[in-house]
Parts: structure tokens; C-alpha cells; sequence
């Protein structure tokens, strides 16, 4: 397969590897998790508590920025906020888009939680029709209208996809809102991955399998059926034939993803039940077999958690909620008794392993993986 070549802004973490959130989170007694009937970890009160704090205070930062370094021009005085109204913190904007969806997802399922009024007002004033319709020009008229494509671009339709499912008044003014950045957003989608021929594995910004993931999804909720007859077709020209992925040689380079559990990630939503089984056996077959579990799922520890490093974290959280995915789809029964236990021991361990870092003041770790964090226990729920 060939890589897909589309033109996205690779970030570099290990550059602010000290900087500071200003912000020190310590958890003393509090439990951020409790346990799910069969023994996966879920978002506690107290756990989606402490990630609003974070995502909070890094949606609300816009220094230190990539900005700064990557685009702002010799004689430019303006700052990120100047150019995105909504989404000019977290330092850069893609982390800044799936930190919103974190806020809206926390308030969504966890109403009472003591920073509540404080989510509501943040997103009340992202989502203004005018700071959206700034978000739209610079997308459209930055990178051929690929700003971000398909990473922070497909982020946007996720957040779409959550305001819809949300029975809240104010919600729906903000998905009113958001309207036309994400309708622009999917058509980008419908058109290129038809232009698309071959793609590569990836755990990183360009991934593919990533971005047709959530565009997937938005075209179910928003009843696209152009876009989801291009998503369920690339998705099948590109990965309906892979057979004995080999999970355990991840990450790749610069992936702070899974590149193969993306892939799982999509083709549960475009197959049947049933499909997805078969072809998921093929695909990865230790998976399913208790005794072999352990060699797909293990966890490439580091000592260091921060700068370049904090990658793994996040490609352990990736894991966790794609797999969460996957459990969601199979019908009763597919894992047996022995084989679901090792997948809900090193889904557990991979947590408690990422967990490690976050909220001690390291901006390059807290400023993306509190959003990963909440994706990963209940991005599917």
C-alpha cells in the first residue's frame, strides 16, 4: 500500500517538553475509575471531575503555542486567539477541538460535577456563530482547504456527532452553530477519500482509518448517506483485505495511535456483527485466543513519560477505546470467559500505565491526553 500524502502540520512535542500547565492535579485518595460488571475501568464522578479541570485550563491557554513558531509571520502581532476565536488553546488546534469534545462529554454524563457552570460557559463561548464562521474561513482557505485534514478536521465531526446525541437546549444552539464548519468539514471528506486509492497504517495525524472513523459515525447521525457510502467504500478498498496484522510491532515513528486498532476501530462500524468477527479472526487472530492475547496488547513501557515519550501514553489510551469499540460491536460470546478477562486485564494496565503522568504539570502530556483519557473509558457510550 501506499502512504496517503495529504498536507497536515505534524507537531513536535519534545520542543516544550518543560513547559508547565500551571496547573498540578493531585489525586491523593480520589478514585478517577470504577469498574464496569466485567471489570473494565469507567470514568468516576471524581475522574471526570479532575479531566474538566485539566481540559479546562489547557482549552482556555493559548500560550505556549505552535503558532508562534510555525505560522505567526515576522511583524504579525496577533496570537492564536486572533485566529481562532474558538479553538485557540491546548497548543495547537486539533487538541484544542478534541479537548471541546472532552468538555461536552463530561458535562453530558457527569451534570453535577462541581465544574459544570464553568464547562457550560467555556463551550457557550466557543460555539458563537461568529467565532465558527472565523474557524470556517481559516479552514477553507488555509492548506487547499485541508487544514488539518483528516486529524483535526475529522475532531470537528466528532464534536458534531456529540452535540447531536444531547438532549440539552443550549446544546443544540452550539450544534446550530457549528453547522457549517462541519458540513463544510464532511464534504471535504466525501470528496477525498474517493480520490484516494491506497493508503498505509498509520497512528499518527494522517491517519486514514481514524478519520474515516469519525466521519463514519457523523454521517450516521446526520443521515449523510453520500458520505457514508464513500467512508464504507474506502474503508473497505483499504483495509477488507488485510489478514495477520502485526499489532505487537507498534507504535511506528511518530504514532501516538494505534495504527491497527484504528483500522478494528472503523471496520466494526461499516460490517455486520457477524462480518466483523470473521473478518476481524483474519485480521488479528491473538486476539482471540486467551494464551495469546498478551502479544498484541502488551505495553511498551518507558521511564520517561513527557516530550516526544508522552506519545506512548497516548497510544495506550487509543487502544483502550478501541477496544472498547470492538466489545461494544461483537456479539455476546465472541471472547470466551479467559480470552475477555486478558483483554479487560491489559485494557486496565494500559490505563493505569498512561495514567502515570497526566496532571502533574507537564503541558505537553495534559494538553491532549485529559481528552484521550475520557475517549478511551467512555468515547463510545
Amino acid at each position: 500500500m501506499k502512504y496517503l500524502f495529504i498536507a497536515f502540520l505534524l507537531i513536535g512535542f519534545s520542543s516544550f517538553g518543560q513547559e508547565s500547565s500551571g496547573l498540578i492535579l493531585n489525586t491523593g485518595n480520589n478514585k478517577l475509575v470504577t469498574n464496569l460488571p466485567d471489570g473494565r475501568y469507567t470514568l468516576s464522578d471524581e475522574g471526570a471531575s479532575y479531566f474538566a479541570k485539566l481540559s479546562l485550563d489547557c482549552a482556555s491557554k493559548s500560550s505556549p503555542h505552535y503558532y508562534f513558531k510555525a505560522l505567526r509571520k515576522k511583524g504579525d502581532t496577533d496570537g492564536p486567539r486572533d485566529v481562532w476565536p474558538s479553538f485557540y488553546g491546548c497548543f495547537d488546534w486539533h487538541s484544542a477541538v478534541h479537548n471541546h469534545w472532552c468538555m461536552i462529554k463530561i458535562l453530558k454524563l457527569h451534570p453535577n460535577i462541581p465544574e459544570a457552570a464553568e464547562l457550560r460557559q467555556r463551550l457557550k463561548e466557543s460555539f458563537t456563530s461568529e467565532n465558527i464562521q472565523k474557524e470556517l474561513a481559516y479552514v477553507r482557505t488555509h492548506e487547499k482547504g485541508l487544514f488539518e485534514f483528516p486529524y483535526g478536521q475529522s475532531w470537528v465531526l466528532k464534536v458534531a456527532d456529540e452535540l447531536n446525541s444531547w438532549d440539552d437546549q443550549e446544546a443544540k444552539v452550539w450544534l446550530k452553530n457549528l453547522m457549517p464548519l462541519s458540513n463544510y468539514i464532511a464534504y471535504v471528506h466525501s470528496v477525498v477519500w474517493k480520490q484516494v486509492d491506497d493508503v498505509e497504517l498509520s497512528g499518527s495525524h494522517d491517519s486514514p482509518a481514524m478519520g474515516l472513523s469519525f466521519a463514519y459515525d457523523y454521517a450516521i447521525a446526520f443521515g449523510d448517506k453520500k458520505l457514508k457510502k464513500v467512508v464504507a467504500s474506502a474503508a473497505m478498498k483499504y483495509y477488507g483485505k488485510i489478514e495477520n496484522v502485526a499489532i505487537e510491532k507498534e507504535p511506528y515513528e511518530y504514532d501516538f495511535m494505534s495504527a491497527s486498532l484504528l483500522v478494528a476501530d472503523l471496520m466494526r462500524k461499516i460490517m455486520s456483527p457477524k462480518n466483523f468477527v470473521k473478518w476481524s479472526k483474519s485480521y488479528c487472530p491473538d486476539l482471540f485466543v486467551a494464551e495469546r492475547v498478551k502479544i498484541p496488547l502488551q505495553i511498551k513501557r518507558s521511564a520517561k513519560h513527557d516530550g516526544y515519550e508522552s506519545h506512548w501514553d497516548g497510544y495506550h489510551l487509543n487502544r483502550i477505546w478501541c477496544l472498547n469499540g470492538m466489545l461494544k460491536t461483537m456479539p455476546e460470546g465472541t471472547l470466551d470467559e479467559a480470552t475477555k478477562k486478558e483483554w479487560v486485564k491489559a485494557m486496565n494496565d494500559m490505563w493505569d500505565y498512561a495514567q502515570e503522568s497526566i496532571g502533574k504539570g507537564n503541558y505537553d502530556i495534559d494538553h491532549w491526553l485529559s481528552s484521550f483519557s475520557v475517549f478511551a473509558l467512555i468515547g463510545y457510550e
